[in-house]
């Protein structure tokens, strides 16, 4: 279970490089939206691997303990960012951000709740975020 967790760690920060490196030829709400496209798929990724029993509790927890920092606030800095897209999109990538924050926030942790549905929700996110960055 060890070596899946710095696997995953390895990916997210090899993930986060390539991001970085791409970063200076785009615009601050370009990257912004793409960053939080990349960490809500991370919080996807995380959220099944738990229930598939390949993450730890702990590890699980921790992880969107990060997510929620890295995601917390954008909902007010995104409008404002040099580079914005239209208002219609940014209506829609809010529209999505909040339930998705939500999971973030509350991640179900336990086979009583709809982990799938937080899973999905999580992905709508990512994909609409990823898709208006352009990536």
């Amino acid at each position: 279970m060890r070596n899946i967790s710095y696997c995953l760690a390895g990916a997210y920060l090899l993930l986060s490089l390539t991001i970085s490196g791409c970063s200076l030829t785009q615009s601050p709400f370009v990257r912004m939206v793409d960053s939080a496209g990349g960490t809500f798929s991370a919080a996807a990724t995380t959220l099944a691997y738990f229930h598939q029993g390949k993450l730890s509790h702990a590890y699980t927890v921790s992880s969107f303990a990060g997510y929620e920092s890295q995601l917390d606030g954008l909902d007010q800095q995104l409008p404002g960012q040099q580079g914005a897209s239209a208002q219609a999109t940014i209506r829609r990538l809010l529209a999505l951000y909040k339930p998705a924050m939500q999971v973030v926030q509350q991640p179900c942790l336990d086979n009583s709740c709809d982990w799938r549905g937080q899973v999905a929700t999580l992905e709508r996110a990512s994909r609409a975020f990823v898709e208006v960055s352009g990536s």
